[in-house]
């Protein structure tokens, strides 16, 4: 195969396409933590809302958020995989996947990516209808609220910066993103061990986000439900614009190989 034949397999829509998307995937992000930012709610507002949760989940004798992390503090690894996780896997996580997307299932990338947008724009009304402390701020659970556990950024979560929300916990778009993306890849893939490593990532992620203490398990939840709204809203988008279906790569003749011919009657 010569150099170019290589180079557009790689870029099998050019490199005009790869700036494209990242353009837009660099748009999308800026306006999703502006939008964030911009609907902040009040702190009494989002104490009490926090608050609801708390009751909600005792009265289903659920929660569980103080023991998660005084056991992931007191074993030492698991709150270090926490805060590691919080802080990391998130945005980079979601890059390399969106990036095997790509360039590896192209056909996908752009079912994929809308569901990704309308996350983002379902989510942005969460946050203002429903602003919500994390588990983290309230006394009363005994959750270390410390960089150390949390894995937030000091110098960057601090009030008056337009992308930080502080109230912005649902839903949980670390347990919503990583649904969309893990178990797209996780049906595209075909090895099994990988396949299943994928779908138990939003597992992962459910407890970095509770055992951090940004979290509760019920924010996780509605991530999960704005997973399966955004998934929706690009089967629709699918409907109105073929090219953006679900679409996995169905295997290929090699070259000079003629296909199989169906028996005659």
């Amino acid at each position: 195969m010569s150099a170019r034949l290589r180079k557009w397999r790689f870029l099998p829509r050019g490199p005009l396409d790869l700036v494209l998307q990242l353009v837009l995937l660099a748009a999308a992000y800026w306006a999703w933590r502006h939008a964030r930012g911009a609907v902040d709610g009040s702190v009494g507002l989002s104490f009490s809302h926090a608050r609801d949760l708390v009751s909600a989940e005792r009265s289903l004798g659920l929660l569980f958020e103080p023991s998660v992390q005084h056991w992931a503090v007191n074993a030492g690894w698991p709150a270090e995989v926490a805060r590691w996780g919080y802080a990391n896997l998130h945005f980079k996580g979601s890059c390399l996947m969106l990036a095997i997307l790509y360039f590896r299932y192209r056909g996908s990338f752009g079912f994929v990516r809308n569901a990704i947008f309308a996350a983002m724009a379902i989510s942005v009304i969460g946050y203002a209808l429903f602003p919500t402390a994390p588990p983290r701020f309230l006394p009363e659970l005994g959750l270390d609220p410390s960089s150390a556990v949390t894995g937030n950024d000091p110098l960057l979560s601090h009030p008056g910066d337009a992308l930080f929300n502080p109230f912005a916990a649902v839903p949980s778009m670390h347990v919503g993103l990583s649904v969309i993306l893990a178990w797209s890849l996780a049906t595209l893939v075909r090895q099994p061990l990988i396949r299943g490593l994928l779908f138990a990532y939003p597992l992962l992620m459910t407890f970095v986000v509770v055992a951090s203490g940004n979290h509760f398990w019920l924010d996780a939840v509605f991530g999960l439900m704005t997973a399966a709204l955004a998934t929706g809203v690009a089967m629709l988008l699918a409907r109105l614009h073929p090219e953006w279906s679900f679409a996995p790569i169905r295997p290929q003749a090699p070259a000079g190989e003629l296909e199989p011919q169906p028996a005659p009657a």
